[in-house]
């Protein structure tokens, strides 16, 4: 009975303690939670061995150990609760940059398509295809504007001429020159699949939607499989004529 009285305390923050672990690890407590239910843990398991000391040394030594044991367990499952998301977030921020610069590509194309052609496509061949075998029509000025002079005083005196040219969409959209802005190289035949993946592909939609009595041309590009399920990428949207991507 003296016994149990001297151990009923320590043991019983020792059970808490594994239940408060326990329950941690399952719902995904943050590490402040972790470290404290396990300073409980080693705080009532020190207390229940000096509570045993009546005990005899050979089941004194086996509820040391099997306590040792115990939380050496407990404590490398603490550690990895910790360090488990912190790896996939890295892993995370480093893959969905690639996805984001997939996506800008998209908008970028879809955008230069619209200028084309009035309307956004949902079809991702027929977005390759534009960019890769259709040209954009620019006004571009051929001269030299003096100093002293604006562009269209320039124009006027004949000392540059304005006319209408096609260029490649591809050589305009993703061209050498735009290579110093962008994070990763680009590639048109990839532009319909998820980085870092082995089949996931980009999610194409396009549409219109009312406002003020008109048909707006709208698109959205979403990553089909999403490294995190809960966090999509996507840019653009089928319920409004945005363009933005949900990361800006």
């Amino acid at each position: 009975m003296d016994l149990f009285k001297k151990i009923w305390f320590p043991a019983g923050l020792t059970l808490s303690a594994l239940i408060a672990i326990i329950n941690g690890l399952a719902t995904h407590q943050n590490g402040a939670f972790m470290f404290g239910a396990f300073a409980l843990l080693v705080a009532g398991s020190v207390s229940l061995v000096v509570a045993m000391v009546e005990l005899n040394k050979t089941i004194r030594l086996g509820v040391s150990i099997g306590l040792g044991v115990l939380i050496l367990i407990l404590a490398y499952a603490d550690y990895q609760s910790i360090k488990v998301p912190i790896d996939f977030q890295n892993v995370k921020e480093r893959r969905y940059e690639h996805v984001v610069q997939r996506l800008k590509d998209v908008r970028t194309a879809e955008l230069a398509y619209k200028a084309q052609n009035q309307r956004y496509t949902g079809d991702m061949d027929s977005l390759i295809l534009f960019v890769k075998s259709d040209s954009l029509t620019v006004v571009k000025a051929f001269g030299e504007v003096p100093d002293t002079m604006t562009l269209e005083q320039a124009i006027a005196d004949s000392l540059v001429t304005r006319d209408t040219v096609k260029v490649s969409v591809y050589d305009s959209l993703f061209g050498v020159r735009h290579m110093d802005d962008r994070v990763h190289p680009f590639s048109i035949d990839s532009m319909a699949y998820v980085p870092f993946t082995k089949d996931g592909k980009i999610i194409l939609e396009a549409g219109t939607v009312p406002r003020s009595g008109t048909d707006v041309p709208v698109f959205m590009a979403k990553d089909g499989k999403p490294f995190d399920k809960t966090d999509p990428m996507m840019v653009g949207s089928m319920n409004d004529p945005k363009t933005n991507g949900n990361w800006e």
